[in-house]
């Protein structure tokens, strides 16, 4: 496994890990929000550019691989 491999599992970790987290898990508003929506939804729109990254570092070795 390459280290890059890690870099969309900390979005999914942290989509996964909502409902146990404390203070996501409580009531309370987050911008007029509930929190797990808010927290839910921050961590989708951060799971494309994880993957962005990951996919820039594997072309990236790839391209160095084959020279």
């Amino acid at each position: 496994m390459r280290p890059y491999h890690l870099i969309p599992a900390v979005p999914a970790l942290a989509l996964a890990l909502m409902p146990f987290l404390p203070f996501v898990n409580t009531d309370g508003l987050w911008f007029g929000l509930p929190r797990m929506l808010v927290w839910g939804a921050v961590w989708c729109v951060l799971c494309t550019p994880a993957l962005l990254v990951t996919e820039r570092l594997m072309t990236r070795q790839e391209q160095e691989a084959g020279k």
